[in-house]
């Protein structure tokens, strides 16, 4: 069955978010085993960490997921993807790779080098996603929602740029007051904008949920967006931060009461990954006033977030197009979404990401490798279903590349 609100006609190759797919989830691994090192020895650094993730992880997630969506939801469509693809996903992929090693390392030039890969990425496509998507002409309030996250990425990196410039010697700048700017634009502007517009869209075309409130899609992306801007004349104004953080709490709980009230009742690891997102999402959204005073807390609820909506949305989304684009090819004997990765894989994920979280808690007294661990096998088992499914894709396609 075909879910409603999507145009197949502009379908991409699967090869665009198999690629993207697979080096996140790889940079997830690589994130768990670098979170155990540091367990092991003592050591922490605070920078490579959120960036392995920020970068790696999310980011890589998001920007293929962007491919995909652009031209099946909005009608955007982008000429050439798998060259565009291609370049943004090696740029991407080399300096989500070096800017951590390069911080690790204390190796300034190293820093610089990511530094110019991720801004030559980052604009080579943010611009062309934008341009498409202001040529639509009649967008819905999800696609509509795109424009602002992108518009907010596009800020956040050349305030990440102008940080590491300050951080290497080479800038004057206000350090405090530019990291809240950039902190606000990527995880609030970019980040949970961006799921929020893309919710819009699939909760209730996968979930079989009741709409949102239209003042709800047609306001969150635009509102936030110039709250951000506002920030920039009044980065001290508590009352801005207040008001980003109730229209996340609402959307939080609107989601939530959305999934509740789904027709199809049966248990589904994917919608209690989306309940724990918006549950972390919320959370972080009431510390973010108080960001930098509780800081782990709201960076590591934030972080439960987007892991637990990006594992909830690449276990739908891989099964479906690789079941999608076989039938495309005629391949009769094409493997169903369940096949193509098992649901009792799916809840086993489900319930290592639930124990790693609930491990957190030993974080308090101290005890660091045990969460470190939960949080690897964790990766792990998300890349292992994840390549499995691509791998289905190549075992039974008889045509092209992937």
């Amino acid at each position: 069955m075909i879910p409603q609100g999507i145009n197949l006609l502009y379908l991409p190759p699967f090869s665009i978010i198999g690629r993207f797919f697979a080096t996140a989830v790889l940079f997830g691994v690589i994130e768990g085993i670098f979170l155990v090192y540091q367990s092991l020895t003592g050591k922490f650094f605070l920078f490579p960490t959120v960036h392995l993730f920020t970068l790696g992880f999310m980011t890589l997630t998001m920007i293929g997921a962007l491919f995909q969506m652009l031209p099946v939801v909005a009608g955007a469509v982008i000429e050439n993807p798998l060259d565009k693809a291609f370049v943004v996903h090696t740029i991407l992929s080399l300096g989500a790779f070096l800017l951590p090693l390069g911080a690790v390392l204390g190796s300034f030039p190293l820093v610089l080098l990511s530094l110019l890969f991720l801004l030559f990425g980052v604009f080579y496509i943010v611009p062309t996603m934008l341009k498409k998507l202001f040529s639509v002409k009649e967008l819905r309030d999800a696609p509509r929602g795109f424009r602002y996250a992108l518009l907010s990425f596009g800020i956040g990196v050349v305030l990440a740029a102008l940080l590491v410039l300050g951080y290497t010697g080479l800038l004057q700048i206000n350090y405090s007051y530019l990291l809240n700017l950039h902190l606000s634009f990527m995880l609030f502007g970019w980040t949970a904008t961006l799921v929020a517009s893309v919710s819009f869209q699939v909760i209730e075309m996968f979930f079989v949920t009741p709409p949102y409130p239209k003042v709800l899609t047609r306001n969150l992306a635009k509102v936030t967006f110039f709250l951000l801007l506002l920030k920039f004349l009044l980065p001290q104004v508590i009352i801005i931060d207040g008001i980003i953080s109730l229209l996340f709490i609402t959307y939080g709980v609107i989601t939530i009461d959305r999934l509740r009230k789904r027709r199809r009742k049966l248990p589904d690891p994917l919608i209690y990954l989306w309940y724990v997102g918006m549950v972390s999402l919320i959370f972080s959204s009431l510390l973010y006033p108080f960001r930098f005073e509780v800081f782990y807390p709201f960076l590591v609820s934030f972080g439960v977030f987007v892991l637990s909506v990006i594992m909830s949305m690449m276990y739908r989304i891989i099964p479906f197009l690789v079941w999608m684009h076989l039938m495309n090819k005629g391949i009769t004997n094409a493997p169903t979404m369940h096949q193509v990765i098992e649901p009792d894989s799916i809840w086993t994920n489900f319930y290592v990401h639930l124990s790693a979280i609930v491990s957190l808690i030993l974080l308090i007294s101290g005890e660091k490798l045990l969460p470190s661990l939960f949080f690897l096998i964790n990766f792990l088992l998300l890349a292992v279903n994840i390549y499995r499914g691509i791998s289905t894709y190549i075992a039974y396609s008889r045509h092209g590349k992937f």
